[in-house]
């Protein structure tokens, strides 16, 4: 069955995060694999995968990049998705708000100044997400520690079909210089 949701979205050009995530680190090896996996976890966890030994399917969010931002010694990755993604009970957990017309933004920084796999790091965002009238609204970051693994949250709201711009500045804890990610996306309703 997985495999057949894999091949239904490469054929349209989509990929859920489990085959992204997987064909953009299959490669990893070593430390990297661990730190990645951690990562991985993180973002799923994000996306309402149960853990433990009773882990529900992967959601069918879709990543913005498959390759992450590179700002000088630090990689940030990053993603968009209704927050209908996330599993009720996920979303009371993290006190996240969740419905039709919610969206969530995910980041995660690691350092990769000292070696390729890198170590994650906390970051201060400011971030606005704005639609094509020029309505904007901020982005208020939620900060979520599972292990080694560093990632945060942030809620919007949207209506259907719209597209919205990302602007959000990112600054490395430990760094004195903060960097700009841009990214847009359409969001619809009923979760595609």
């Amino acid at each position: 069955m997985t495999r057949l949701l894999l091949k239904r979205f490469k054929a349209n050009g989509l990929f859920t995060v489990k085959n992204s995530v997987r064909h953009h680190f299959s490669s990893s090896m070593g430390a990297q694999t661990i730190f990645l996996r951690s990562w991985l976890f993180s973002v799923l966890l994000a996306l309402s995968v149960i853990c433990g030994a009773h882990a529900a399917p992967v959601p069918e969010a879709r990543v913005m990049n498959d390759k992450p931002a590179r700002f000088g010694d630090y990689e940030v990755y990053y993603s968009a998705f209704p927050s209908t993604f996330i599993q009720p009970d996920i979303a009371k957990t993290y006190d996240l708000e969740r419905g039709p017309k919610h969206g969530m933004v995910n980041i995660a920084v690691k350092n990769v100044r000292d070696s390729e796999e890198g170590k994650a790091v906390k970051a201060t965002f400011d971030g606005i997400a704005t639609n094509l009238l020029g309505q904007q609204s901020a982005l208020k970051f939620k900060e979520i520690k599972e292990g080694d693994a560093i990632y945060y949250l942030a809620g919007f709201r949207f209506s259907h079909e719209e597209m919205l711009k990302f602007s959000i500045k990112v600054q490395p804890e430990g760094s004195i210089q903060s960097h700009t990610l841009q990214f847009s996306q359409t969001f619809y309703e009923d979760g595609k």
